[in-house]
């Protein structure tokens, strides 16, 4: 494998990409300084200050072997990435100094650019094979006495104004969350925030202060949920917010869910995960439509077709899940989001937490909604996808009927008929007999003779229920127009034909 292939197939570990803003890749000037083996990995613009503290406007690329200062296009410095010895950063101001012993340091500073140009940094230094970035993080707000402006033959004269502190190795692969982390620790502060996850693989600052709480949304059995608003973006970007104390909650598994977390098609979008006075706080992307429990009640039920492609969705979005080991474990509307274009995904959003991360062969207290339990769960406590595989079974039926099959006022009885295990169709309710099969067939008390039990998801696929989906394009979401579209308010974001809104309290304004 060549140089070039080596470095993009790092990048893609990385799930970044070159950062070429300014396409000095595509400029004849830069071309002619570049060796044959050399990749651009960023170019962004930057505030240059001189020894005279004069600021200067600059350009500044990183490759995979050198850094350059530009002014205009004249290339000020070139300096082999090999020769530079870390950085120094204010942790309270935009200034940050690049070390290069031997010649002389370069000051600069940035509000937008200066975390994503020290990332492409540690990266470059990959490349190079060093490994790691040397950095000293600094409560200063004025880098200029450590930092030499002219080049000097005594070494340990520039090293001498260094600042007197620890330096903080990152690697590229775990740079992000241990320079926010380092970023956000201050001295003496109490209910420290520690980043656990950031979706965004560029984004390096996370501030509580930057999310304000609007609103609560539901109530869960651990916490409230809020509605979420980015204090800053310059349109309105809302999330949802819910916590779980950390003593409800197993780390070790968490990290684990979080180290194997990726963005699925149909999965609720984690954004953030926050540990911070003495909750695990997550943040979720907010989706306009609600859960569909609330749809379900609006309109009572579903037309077969519109049920379809909802349930080829959660279909599609629960073998996703039994591909990485993981049994959803609590499926029912309520648990199933859906956006302004009619596409779903699966939450826990009554609950307040993640039950997706029990797996992993640890065992996990799972409070299964009773209606949709499956008869293994019931007589033994035993939950395995074909659990997850009746309960869509059920799914179907409710969403068709407006009601689940087993429903009953007493909890006993209701244990009672889902063991018996009768479904029994109202005459009122029109619908094929291809679904019929599909929901007998998915909840039949044996769950070795359960549809899925011996290829999961291929089973269902190949139903000749599903005769009409593409799920190629339904899991790329390509289809054009969904059946069924939740109904806004446009001059509303937000609709409380879907949400029930209350006001917060004094306490629930502040974090």
């Amino acid at each position: 494998m060549n140089q070039e292939h080596r470095i993009f197939n790092f990048l893609k570990q990385m799930k970044i990409g070159t950062n070429d803003v300014y396409h000095l890749d595509a400029e004849k000037y830069f071309k002619k300084q570049c060796s044959s083996l050399e990749i651009l990995l960023i170019s962004r613009m930057i505030t240059k200050i001189n020894k005279r503290n004069n600021e200067q406007l600059r350009m500044i690329a990183i490759s995979n072997e050198f850094l350059y200062n530009i002014d205009k296009k004249n290339i000020k410095r070139k300096i082999a990435i090999n020769k530079i010895f870390g950085v120094t950063i204010s942790k309270k101001s935009l200034e940050f100094i690049i070390h290069v012993p031997s010649e002389s340091d370069l000051l600069y500073k940035s509000q937008e650019n200066r975390d994503v140009i020290i990332f492409y940094l540690a990266i470059a230094l990959k490349m190079q094979n060093i490994e790691g970035l040397q950095i000293y993080f600094l409560d200063d707000d004025v880098l200029q006495p450590y930092c030499m402006h002219h080049q000097t033959p005594d070494k340990s004269k520039q090293i001498g104004l260094h600042p007197k502190c620890q330096i903080n190795i990152l690697h590229p692969e775990n740079f992000q969350l241990n320079y926010i982390n380092m970023m956000n620790k201050i001295k003496g502060t109490q209910n420290e925030l520690l980043v656990l996850y950031v979706n965004d693989p560029l984004r390096l600052r996370v501030k509580l202060d930057e999310y304000q709480k609007s609103v609560v949304l539901a109530q869960g059995s651990l916490s409230k949920i809020y509605l979420l608003h980015n204090k800053y973006e310059k349109q309105q970007q809302f999330s949802i917010l819910k916590y779980v104390p950390i003593n409800q909650v197993d780390i070790d598994l968490l990290e684990l869910f979080l180290k194997n977390y990726e963005k699925l098609p149909f999965i609720e979008e984690l954004e953030l995960c926050l540990l911070y006075n003495g909750n695990v706080n997550f943040i979720f992307k907010f989706i306009k439509g609600g859960d569909l429990y609330q749809h379900l009640k609006d309109i009572n039920n579903f037309p077969e077709q519109q049920v379809k492609q909802i349930v080829a969705q959660v279909a599609i979005a629960l073998s996703d899940l039994h591909e990485r080991g993981i049994i959803f474990g609590d499926l029912k509307p309520e648990n199933i989001l859906i956006d302004e274009r009619g596409y779903v995904c699966l939450t826990d959003f009554g609950y307040g937490k993640l039950r997706i991360y029990q797996e992993y062969k640890k065992t996990q207290a799972i409070n299964f909604t009773t209606e949709y339990s499956s008869p293994e769960y019931i007589k033994n406590g035993e939950l395995t996808r074909m659990s997850d595989w009746y309960s869509l079974g059920i799914l179907i039926y409710e969403l068709l009927v407006g009601i689940t099959p087993f429903y009953h006022n007493s909890f006993e009885i209701a244990l009672k008929l889902i063991l018996k295990g009768d479904i029994h169709f109202p005459k009122n309710i029109v619908c094929s007999s291809q679904c019929k099969d599909i929901i007998q067939k998915l909840t039949k008390h044996d769950s070795t003779q359960r549809l899925g039990f011996l290829m999961d998801f291929k089973e269902l696929q190949n139903h000749p229920w599903f005769h009409d989906i593409s799920w190629e394009d339904l899991k790329f979401k390509k289809y054009d127009t969904l059946i069924y579209l939740p109904q806004f308010n446009e001059i509303s974001q937000i609709s409380d034909r879907y949400f029930t809104m209350e006001q917060l309290n004094e306490d629930e304004r502040t974090w």
